[in-house]
């Protein structure tokens, strides 16, 4: 029995599932580790954004690990399989990670261009909200998931996957382009030297996600909605394969931000460092206000605290 149209195609997709695995498998333990490397961050609320974000790309990373694993049992990719199941918690992870790098844009921007009268509380509801968010994408996902093991809701399913895919990237990309034009605003009037990386970094997420989007909703107008067959011919395999790459891109676009370009760090298992310096130069400092002093460092910010990433 042939799963595709031939046995050659069988062979080349067998090779490709196991490709797959090994390279989720691969990234799973460089994430894990970079993940344990900031452990010491969580009680630390200045700090927490790398931890989380690396914690949701490990978590993705397992999911799709096990959902390709699943596929040498049941080929099927399809509604109502555990490849299906797990295919959709891994995606939520994806929405988890870009939440949190969302939290921390805006968290910039509460530090940089807020004043000091809002209060020290003033970033707990930016957290609150985050968290808020982030519990509602699983709590939904697994309930929306486990209900597609009993039935197969695929055009609900996909009606609301594109309906939350739009409103959460626009809010990414409305907070990613409000951050850069108040960095410009501000590196105007301000002797601060690592503004253009932080730009830079914004604009490298800024086209990751706009073109993750753009790939998206157009391989899900094609699959599932043009091709309604999908799930019942070879084309599932085709989809895996384009979803594959426009997933993978983004994660190793995250990953490189989150490590400034510096890959080595991952693949011989070090903690990927933010900036090689560890200390901030008296001309990176300046006075906003009389009572308020910034200084910047790589991606740390400070105003009496810092938030990294």
């Amino acid at each position: 029995m042939t799963i595709t149209e031939s046995k050659l195609y069988d062979r080349l997709l067998y090779s490709f599932m196991g490709i797959r695995l090994i390279i989720y498998t691969f990234f799973f333990i460089m994430n894990l580790f970079q993940t344990i490397f900031e452990v010491k961050n969580i009680t630390n609320k200045k700090k927490e954004t790398r931890f989380f974000v690396f914690l949701s790309l490990t978590l993705f990373c397992v999911l799709r690990a096990i959902q390709t694993a699943f596929f040498y049992s049941n080929p099927n990719l399809g509604m109502g399989t555990l490849n299906f199941f797990f295919f959709t918690l891994g995606s939520a992870m994806i929405f988890v990670e870009w939440t949190f790098i969302v939290q921390f844009w805006i968290l910039i921007m509460y530090s940089l261009f807020v004043a000091d009268d809002i209060g020290q509380f003033r970033t707990k509801p930016i957290r609150i909200m985050t968290y808020f968010f982030v519990s509602v994408v699983i709590v939904y996902q697994i309930i929306v998931s486990s209900i597609t093991l009993e039935k197969d809701i695929e055009t609900v399913d996909t009606v609301g996957f594109i309906i939350l895919l739009i409103i959460f990237v626009s809010i990414i990309v409305f907070n990613g382009f409000v951050l850069i034009k108040h960095l410009k605003i501000h590196r105007k009037v301000t002797p601060m030297k690592h503004f253009d990386l932080m730009i830079f970094k914004t604009k490298i997420l800024l086209t990751t996600i706009i073109l993750v989007f753009v790939f998206i909703i157009i391989q899900e107008i094609v699959f599932n909605m043009y091709y309604t067959d999908t799930y019942e011919t070879s084309k599932q395999y085709l989809k895996l394969f384009v979803t594959g790459i426009i997933e993978f891109s983004q994660m190793v676009s995250v990953m490189l931000v989150l490590s400034n370009g510096h890959w080595s760090s991952y693949v011989l298992l070090n903690k990927a460092k933010i900036n090689s310096e560890s200390t901030t130069s008296s001309s990176d400092k300046i006075e906003k206000k009389p009572s308020k002093e910034f200084g910047f460092s790589g991606n740390t910010l400070s105003m009496g605290e810092s938030v990294d990433c």
